[in-house]
């Protein structure tokens, strides 16, 4: 993947501004962007419950590719979709968290963001949907 910072959140011309500053460095450095851009945010941020905020933003590359500065671990990973746009992912965030307290399931590193359907294929902003992806730790076993 290429990763970029993301602006701190404000209001929507931060989210705008971060990706405008994500698409200028793919093309400083002529990345192939055939992929939609995702977001992340650092899982202990968001299981510690803090304002919500995006620290990343991400676009595939190839293997091949020399300009990749972040690899997304492999192990599992608990997936949820989202398919009410962006204005209200802050509750599947929640049914993730929740899932994975029922379950004693442990998250770390990254929840990822993926847009599956947007403007090309659906009819607006909020019926876009958003694959939300965080790997998993560890299982334990219920008392």
């Amino acid at each position: 993947m290429v990763v970029t910072e993301a602006d701190p959140y404000t209001n929507d011309k931060s989210i705008y501004d971060s990706m405008i500053k994500h698409e200028k460095y793919l093309n400083i450095y002529s990345i192939d962007a055939s992929h939609t851009v995702g977001w992340m945010r650092e899982a202990k941020r968001v299981l510690a419950n803090e304002t919500f905020n995006y620290d990343y933003l991400f676009t595939r590359v190839s293997k091949k590719s020399n300009y990749s500065n972040f690899k997304r671990g492999k192990g599992t990973y608990l997936i949820a979709y989202h398919t009410e746009g962006y204005s209200s992912v802050c509750d599947t965030y929640d049914r993730i968290i929740n899932y994975a307290n029922d379950k004693s399931i442990e998250l770390q590193g990254f929840f990822y963001e993926d847009v599956l359907l947007d403007d090309l294929s659906v009819r607006g902003y909020e019926e876009y949907l958003i694959k939300i992806s965080v790997q998993i730790l560890t299982i334990h076993a219920s008392q």
